[in-house]
């Protein structure tokens, strides 16, 4: 018996590095808006009228929604009047409000992301039924505005949010 978990326990050795490999990144660039972002190899990555979205992979064959992270740009450039980073966010929580259904901000603050000032929210909603959660970063480099979302179920949030925060965390963005 004890030669059988002498083997058990070396493969599982054996295969540790397989598992640490399988944790590499692949990089998404998105000339248009001049950023790059990093983003687990086993999610997947797709662009949606200039909206990057990276998902994860399902749990199993009963998940009914991939977590997921996305990536808005706005090029504010062309606004005649000049727009500050707490404006554009609230106009942006503002529009959310109004499109989810029971929508609830849980914390809301300023900080310091990525080098720059920034606005972080965490808020709950409704889509079709079903109650999700989201973890929002609103920064501002020249005259664009990125929002990175984290969006889950609000069951599933706290199971990929480590890998949804090194992803929105890595994005590099071109002056």
């Amino acid at each position: 018996m004890r030669k059988k978990w002498f083997w058990v326990g070396l493969i599982f050795i054996l295969s540790a590095p397989a598992v640490a490999a399988a944790e590499t990144s692949k990089t998404y660039t998105n000339h248009y808006f001049l950023y790059s972002i990093d983003y687990p190899e086993t999610w997947r990555s797709k662009e949606i009228s200039k909206v990057a979205v990276f998902t994860s992979p399902y749990d199993s064959v009963d998940d009914k929604f991939a977590e997921n992270v996305s990536v808005v740009a706005e090029d504010l450039s062309q606004v005649p009047v000049e727009v500050s980073l707490i404006d554009y966010h609230r106009k942006a929580i503002g529009g959310a409000s109004k499109m989810l259904t029971d929508f609830n901000v849980l914390e809301e603050a300023q900080t310091q992301w990525i080098g720059r000032d920034a606005i972080i929210v965490l808020y709950t909603a409704t889509l079709r039924g079903e109650k999700f959660k989201f973890k929002a970063y609103t920064v501002m480099v020249d005259k664009t505005a990125y929002v990175l979302t984290y969006t889950a179920q609000e069951a599933d949030f706290d199971q990929f949010l480590p890998e949804a925060e090194r992803l929105m965390r890595s994005i590099r963005v071109s002056p």
